[in-house]
């Protein structure tokens, strides 16, 4: 199992990935409450949604074998 993490410049979205299948996924837009302290609310997300997403799978972290990020750059 991995766990990948879609971090965009309004949203962010994470999955359960299973022989390259999405097999859960977790998503939020972030708000311009959540813009004033980004940071915060992105480590929250990536946290809470994590756990969300081991709980109803019932997993370990020990039972995800890689975690994978993307992000935007800036240019």
């Amino acid at each position: 199992m991995k766990i990948g993490i879609d971090l965009g410049g309004s949203h962010i979205a994470i999955g359960l990935v299973q022989d390259d299948k999405i097999i859960m996924k977790k998503e939020r837009s972030f708000l311009d409450e959540d813009r004033k302290n980004i940071k915060k609310a992105i480590k929250d997300s990536i946290i809470k949604f994590i756990e969300e997403i081991l709980h109803e799978a019932d997993l370990k972290l020990k039972d995800i074998e890689l975690i994978g990020i993307a992000a935007p750059r800036n240019t």
